[in-house]
């Protein structure tokens, strides 16, 4: 199957040749190197690979929360070094604060921000209406199963419309029902807005369910191993996993996964 990028030029995200290295009492552990992909403006790309590879890493990167070692990260043509308004994230954890309600949780990056309330109070109610819980939007967290909690942070990341979306391994505390119910959720939301996403997973039917690109990584320190293109059509049901094509796709991320597994713990 071939890879897909986007072309030169016309990538809204562009990693060239990125690295990674922890100082460590001794000397420096290297955890990424020579990261390159290209991502154009609104594709939805999981990140696959085995425990210790480097994905959150990764994506800590791509959200200005940790520096790069070597090479550049730019989002929309500019250097991405801090922190930045128009990327949204979605940690495993929701880390919702216990004593603001679902609705003011979801606000909250606007009180950060320093935005006017008014403007995003209906955007905020919208939200967690798309997502099934505006009934609860009063509740505090202690008050929500954990699916719940996890729609308020996917609200609370999109509230200040983000243009780049990034989540790490969001749902892979919830069972799979309610796993399964919030990769459409999350399918649901992304067609509507269309940002650009990169979804962390180690799950690999929940990769090639949701993504328009598959990148894999793999060794140490970790490289991109595979990036697979997607092909089926949008919208998506969960039926689409029973096909022959789906369960082909998932078959050859799962051997690139386990060879390059395979290699590290070799070496």
């Amino acid at each position: 199957m071939s890879a897909c990028s986007a072309q030169s030029g016309q990538a809204f995200v562009r990693l060239s040749k990125v690295g990674k290295s922890f100082r460590v009492e001794g000397g420096t552990i290297e955890v990424l190197c020579n990261i390159s992909i290209e991502v154009a403006d609104r594709q939805f790309i999981s990140i696959l690979g085995p425990s210790g590879c480097g994905k959150s890493t990764l994506l800590m990167m791509l959200a200005g929360l940790e520096p790069v070692s070597a090479g550049s990260i730019e989002i929309g043509g500019q250097s991405m070094r801090t922190p930045r308004r128009d990327v949204g994230v979605i940690f495993q954890d929701p880390t919702l604060l216990p004593w603001k309600s679902a609705l003011e949780n979801v606000l909250f990056p606007i009180e950060i921000f320093g935005l006017p309330f008014a403007k995003y109070q209906a955007r905020a109610e919208a939200l967690l209406e798309l997502v099934g819980i505006s009934d609860a939007r009063h509740r505090r967290p202690r008050q929500l199963s954990g699916g719940m909690r996890q729609r308020v942070a996917i609200c609370r990341a999109l509230i200040h419309e983000p243009k780049l979306l990034l989540m790490d391994e969001p749902f892979s505390a919830l069972d799979a029902i309610t796993r399964d119910e919030l990769n459409v959720t999350l399918l649901d939301i992304w067609e509507r807005h269309h940002q650009t996403a990169f979804f962390v997973t180690h799950s690999i039917r929940e990769a090639v369910f949701l993504s328009d690109r598959v990148v894999v990584l793999g060794g140490w320190p970790g490289q991109v191993v595979l990036d697979v293109a997607i092909p089926f059509a949008r919208p998506r049901d969960l039926n689409i996993g029973e096909s022959v094509d789906f369960n082909r796709i998932c078959g050859e991320l799962r051997r690139a996964i386990a060879e390059n597994h395979a290699r590290r713990v070799a070496d």
